[in-house]
């Protein structure tokens, strides 16, 4: 066998070095994120953000030039009441509904609004 061959087969055996890999998340005028990538990067507005943040990026803004966790708390909240009527809960626990009323101990709670 010729040097050129056990050339080539050294070539192969050589360990193979991990691509690195940088985070980006690609964002419009307005701050939102239209983009990801982690190689092969295109250009425009970008920043370099971590694994986790790249994973999660729809909960993520922009705001000059910094990224920013968005709040998708709708503050919508609906406060009950004890009531005659409403809905049918096991009594002591309001968070545990009842659909049919073959339970022993039931409490109503009605919508305060």
């Amino acid at each position: 066998m010729s040097q050129e061959f056990w050339d080539e087969f050294l070539t192969l055996l050589r360990p193979v070095v991990p691509a690195v890999l940088e985070y980006r998340v690609y964002y419009d005028e307005q701050g939102n994120i239209t983009s990801c990538s982690m190689q092969q990067h295109a250009p425009g507005n970008y920043l370099v953000v971590t694994q986790d943040q790249y994973n999660n990026y729809f909960q993520y803004r922009v705001v000059k030039n910094s990224l920013v966790k968005i709040d998708s708390d709708a503050h919508y909240r609906v406060q009950l009441l004890k009531s005659n009527q409403g809905f049918a809960t096991v009594k002591g626990h309001a968070g545990i509904l009842i659909e049919d009323e073959t339970h022993s101990e039931i409490e109503y709670y009605a919508r305060n609004n």
